[in-house]
């Protein structure tokens, strides 16, 4: 257990208390996360219905613009962009714990709190998925010199992964680092920066030491976040629908749980 001083002129200097973690807690946060799937399950349903559908779109948009290629990388992608996709999620989730009203003007008001802030971190998550996509598929292009390939030459990442072991282990390598890093700054900060009135500086570099001080845990996070995200694509985006507010709810949990804010 240790303690983060917020790092700004601006006072109090508030100090948050970073709890250490139970092994196995993320399996507790998946329970909180679905009960308030259940106490909440239309708009659980819409708001899981418009990511899947804005998933589904994408791979539609690629596949009619004989960029179907990019499908598979899209998928990885997704991951980087998910904790701003949740915010509205986190947000039914604090309001549920404070017994408040969960309607739209509530959310707002929660969203509001740290606009600027939550925007800046929203451009930063859009800026690596981006990069991410055009890297992907540099790499793809370098190992297999295709750099559009045809349809029938499109496969699951796993079955790229078996054809090559180059692409397995520089696409593999990058994507691990990438993910390490996005989730070890967004994990806490975003809804972090729904609960407290805190720059997404502080929230990031807040995030970064309480994953760091509970990896153990934190790397059971992440795995259950990245099979289950995948078990929604390979569903046909269908999964999501439920996944998205399940892991969104869970998401704010295992904020809860990790960062205290002192009085």
């Amino acid at each position: 257990m240790s303690t983060y001083t917020l790092s700004t002129q601006q006072l109090p200097r508030r100090q948050f208390e970073i709890r250490s973690l139970d092994h196995d807690r993320p399996v507790e946060w998946l329970r909180q996360g679905f009960a308030d799937l259940k106490a909440a399950p239309f708009l659980s349903s819409v708001y899981g219905l418009v990511v899947a559908g804005c998933g589904g779109l994408f791979a539609y948009l690629a596949a009619d613009a004989d960029a179907f290629f990019l499908v598979p990388f899209l998928f990885s992608g997704f991951l980087i962009i998910a904790p701003v996709l949740s915010l509205g999620l986190m947000a039914l989730a604090k309001l549920r714990e404070a017994e408040q009203s969960r309607d739209g003007a509530a959310i707002r008001r929660l969203l509001d709190l740290n606009r600027s802030s939550i925007a800046m971190m929203g451009i930063f998550l859009l800026l690596i998925f981006v990069n991410w996509v055009m890297l992907s598929n540099l790499v793809y292009g370098g190992v297999f010199h295709q750099v559009t390939p045809t349809y029938e030459r499109v496969q699951p990442l796993p079955v790229m992964f078996s054809e090559s072991l180059p692409f397995l282990l520089v696409y593999g390598g990058i994507a691990i680092v990438l993910a390490a890093l996005v989730f070890r700054i967004t994990a806490l900060s975003v809804p972090m920066m729904l609960d407290q009135k805190v720059d997404a500086f502080n929230a990031a570099f807040a995030s970064w030491r309480a994953v760091g001080e509970n990896w153990r845990p934190m790397s059971l996070w992440a795995l259950i976040i990245a099979a289950l995200c995948t078990l929604g694509f390979i569903t046909y985006f269908i999964g999501l629908i439920v996944i998205i507010p399940w892991l969104g709810y869970a998401s704010w949990h295992a904020y809860r749980d990790t960062l205290v804010p002192l009085e």
